[in-house]
């Protein structure tokens, strides 16, 4: 039985379990995001690279709930800097059970490319067998 403190703890914090496994792209030719890792608050996002995945390393997020009257998780935002770019990252899920994945890439290495936005969509799965 969970004290009132524990349970109010538990109500502050958004329950992630609806988002936490392994998501999949579901387009396998993307050029973005192939897998994302999410386990509660930490997000493990996989790049389109070859032959293996660009693994970006793990990343805190910040979670959303779908209100102020709910504990329950819907979406995470986290923020990526590289020695060339930041990118900020949403993640959602969709109503059909997808997870939206949206990625807005700022260059910062005066290289002249465009800053640009992207989005995906994510079904859970398994990741492939690696080596």
């Amino acid at each position: 039985m969970l004290t009132d403190r524990a349970r109010t703890a538990a109500a502050q914090q958004p329950a992630s379990g609806g988002l936490n496994g392994t998501w999949i792209n579901v387009d396998p030719h993307t050029r973005g995001l192939v897998r994302v890792v999410i386990n509660g608050n930490r997000i493990h996002p996989y790049g389109a690279c070859h032959p293996d995945p660009c693994d970006w390393g793990v990343l805190k997020a910040k979670s959303f709930s779908g209100s102020v009257d709910t504990s329950s998780l819907t979406a995470l935002e986290a923020k990526q800097t590289t020695s060339f770019s930041r990118v900020n990252l949403t993640l959602s899920l969709e109503p059909d059970g997808k997870l939206r994945v949206e990625a807005f890439t700022h260059f910062t290495d005066n290289s002249g490319r465009a800053d640009y936005h992207s989005e995906n969509f994510f079904i859970r799965g398994r990741a492939p067998y690696q080596r």
